[in-house]
């Protein structure tokens, strides 16, 4: 096994042994920096629920997140709610409909968890390129091919 997943299966032991710290930190992170979205945290699903609304070139998204150590694969879960946007792989979407927003390996080498508030402007930028897609046809975000 390489070291790396060893250290990463080890920060997520320690993240999920004490989620409560852990997500009230990332929830002060984020609130420091963005107050357009309102978190809290949820001791049933012992992960950091957030909603609010992004206002991209005049038009109003409405965001809903979940973020926790308890996901599977990644902590993240971020969604645009609207139904006119459908699964396809060209729009960096998982089946889900949670937002694609980076590679788990180039875009986060050491396999360390990335804070929640370094992924937010992150949401800006994927809804510019899907509106660019919806025009163009074309993907004009920096990508890997999934």
């Amino acid at each position: 096994m390489r070291i790396t997943t060893i250290l990463e299966r080890n920060i997520k032991t320690l993240h999920q042994r004490d989620w409560f710290t852990f997500l009230f930190v990332q929830k002060l992170l984020v609130e420091k920096h963005f107050d357009w979205l309102n978190l809290y945290l949820n001791s049933h699903s012992k992960s950091l629920i957030g909603k609010g609304k992004l206002v991209v070139d005049n038009k109003k998204y409405k965001v809903l997140l979940s973020y926790s150590p308890f996901h599977d694969y990644r902590y993240d879960r971020i969604y645009i709610d609207d139904k006119a946007i459908k699964y396809n792989r060209e729009i960096h979407l998982y089946r889900d409909l949670s937002l694609c927003l980076y590679h788990p390996i180039i875009d986060n080498p050491s396999n360390l968890t990335i804070p929640l508030f370094k992924m937010i402007p992150w949401i800006c930028e994927w809804i510019i390129f899907y509106e660019q897609w919806k025009k163009y046809g074309v993907w004009l975000g920096k990508e890997i091919k999934h």
